[in-house]
């Protein structure tokens, strides 16, 4: 598909304000890759070409910061780190809750790791090639054997880094955590997935204001998922501790619950 039709076929019910910054936020890619962000894709190219993946991810990731940066800019964001992220360097999940297309660039601003994404990724073009190549992974879930052959991908990947999953599984468009999805909660419990969470307020701004938004992100904590009695005990924890640290961040940052409809009129 096209993928400024895909984008309308997705984004039709928001408003022109919305999807026109959606489009700039993802066009935007282009002249990074050219300009700012072009050091970091010739020193990954390079790295890539002698076989050192590590020092790839490393400058690909570094890259991928000035989209944050750029979108931060172009929106006139106050960005807001609460605490210190401490975020580990191998061997974890990192379960964000997932709002809607722009809390892409501020995850690599302020999380800065690669993604376990699901296939619709694939749709972004740029930002997909640049996230692939930072070491991001396409969790294919099409079928039996796919999902076996994702899992093993994912358990040697963390040996190096850790992973951005989105556990709510879709963008909720909305401040309110939304249920936890069975996969990414399951198989972390499964294959004692150690898990960090870490939540963002302020991203359901842009669907009504594109300009002189209040984002900001909090991290919450490490978990162990092989310590709960079953996955779905973790799975309700998760979501009880994402929920009230959720409303405890929004009050911090000022962030409206509830957001105006954004539909077109």
């Amino acid at each position: 598909m096209n993928p400024l039709k895909f984008m309308e076929s997705r984004l039709g019910r928001f408003s022109p304000k919305y999807r026109k910054l959606v489009l700039r936020t993802y066009v935007v890619t282009l002249r990074l890759v050219l300009t700012v962000a072009f050091p970091n894709m010739i020193a990954g190219i390079f790295y890539a070409i002698v076989g050192n993946r590590e020092k790839q991810y490393v400058s690909f990731l570094k890259g991928s910061k000035t989209w944050g940066a750029a979108v931060i800019k172009m929106t006139k964001t106050d960005l807001m780190i609460k605490n210190e992220m401490q975020i580990p360097e191998k061997g974890h999940m990192i379960f964000l809750n997932h709002v809607n297309e722009i809390d892409f660039p501020y995850d690599c601003l302020v999380v800065n790791k690669p993604y376990l994404a699901n296939q619709v990724i694939k749709k972004t073009l740029v930002a997909y090639w640049w996230m692939k190549a930072m070491g991001s992974q396409v969790f294919e879930t099409s079928k039996a054997a796919t999902i076996a052959v994702s899992v093993r991908n994912l358990i040697k990947g963390l040996s190096t880094t850790s992973y951005i999953v989105y556990p709510e599984g879709h963008n909720s468009y909305s401040e309110i955590i939304q249920p936890m999805q069975k996969g990414m909660v399951k198989l972390a419990y499964e294959n004692k997935i150690p898990v960090v969470v870490v939540l963002k307020s302020g991203i359901t701004t842009y669907q009504t204001e594109p300009m002189f938004a209040k984002v900001g992100y909090k991290f919450i904590g490490r978990y162990e998922p092989w310590t709960y009695a079953s996955w779905e005990s973790f799975r309700d924890f998760l979501y009880e501790t994402m929920s009230k640290e959720k409303i405890a961040l929004d009050s911090e940052i000022g962030t409206v619950r509830e957001p105006v409809s954004s539909k077109s009129k």
